[in-house]
């Protein structure tokens, strides 16, 4: 008896033991859980308009919100596109055309900000004509071969700039190169007469000789932005608002210091090695999303094209989370 009671006791207090642990345990979950603000998957490519979340990542931005920021790369827009679909991401950086797209097929969306393209002059597109072709302005290129990717931001700026300079983009002859340096090798082979890219192949085309015969500076016609899902933007608001928080002060690093992230730069982004130390960083605009007009053009063209199955609006695709 003396026996038992003992091993009663030794239980009674180990348990005792047990539960004290676990309250402990509870409380630390308790205060862990006060100030953390979870965790935001973001996808993105490797390409300049993502450099305010490497900057916020590198600075420690992310952290001294509480927030924990995975930026998951991925080398294909289509591989990126189902990423989001498939919800292993809570959100990405892409352009409105993708945006659309993905908003068309059910998923629920909202792009919340601009990353590049609040200007003109920001994220540079252009027509680039071959160096031994006879193309030296707009009008040269009725009849003649243009290289893009068919039913993307290329093929929507490529329309735009040909409409502002009155040609309809039936009088030339697109050709589909879905693939941007497969496009930018045709160009010089002179296996096209023109081709459509974005900067920094901008850039670089000129380095090798091509010739600028369109560029979209004067009017917005591409812009890159930021979305979330709904699931994301309704159930982590404060997520998402400390998010904006560290990417703001991100930007403004970018702007006031570009030189400092010049090789962050280089190591994130596909800068042609020839042009890499004197290409310029971009100007960044603030987080704010982008305009009605902007975005009804997209959807007109989208629709025009036959591209949507359900009749889109503005506020179908976009959140002002930032607007208090």
């Amino acid at each position: 008896m003396g026996n038992c009671r003992k091993n009663r006791l030794r239980a009674l207090i180990g348990f005792f033991f047990i539960a004290v642990l676990l309250m402990g345990c509870a409380r630390e979950n308790v205060g862990q859980d006060k100030n953390d603000m979870g965790q935001l998957k973001i996808g993105v490519l490797p390409v300049e308009d993502t450099m305010p979340l490497l900057v916020a990542e590198k600075n420690g931005y992310f952290g001294a919100e509480n927030l924990q920021v995975e930026l998951i790369f991925f080398q294909s827009p289509v591989e990126h596109s189902n990423a989001m679909q498939s919800g292993e991401l809570n959100g990405m950086v892409t352009d409105m055309i993708v945006a659309a797209l993905l908003r068309d097929s059910g998923l629920d969306l909202r792009i919340t900000s601009i990353t590049l393209g609040v200007t003109p002059e920001e994220g540079r597109f252009a027509i680039i004509a071959s160096p031994e072709s006879a193309i030296h302005k707009i009008q040269d290129l009725k009849g003649k071969s243009i290289g893009i990717s068919y039913n993307s931001i290329i093929e929507f700026v490529t329309d735009g700039l040909l409409k502002e300079d009155g040609i309809d983009p039936s009088e030339v002859n697109k050709v589909s190169i879905p693939k941007i340096p497969v496009r930018m090798e045709m160009l010089f082979n002179n296996q096209v007469d023109a081709i459509t890219v974005p900067d920094p192949l901008v850039t670089f085309a000129e380095f090798k000789g091509g010739r600028i015969v369109a560029q979209d500076q004067k009017k917005n016609l591409s812009q890159a932005v930021l979305l979330f899902n709904k699931k994301t933007l309704e159930e982590n608001t404060e997520a998402v608002e400390a998010f904006y928080r560290a990417y703001t002060k991100a930007v403004e690093d970018l702007n006031n210091n570009p030189e400092d992230y010049k090789d962050l730069l280089i190591e994130n982004a596909n800068i042609p090695q020839p042009i890499a130390e004197d290409y310029q960083i971009q100007h960044y605009p603030k987080p704010q999303v982008p305009s009605e007009e902007d975005v009804n053009n997209v959807l007109e063209w989208m629709d025009q094209k036959g591209l949507l199955k359900n009749r889109l609006e503005y506020q179908d695709l976009v959140r002002d989370i930032l607007k208090k």
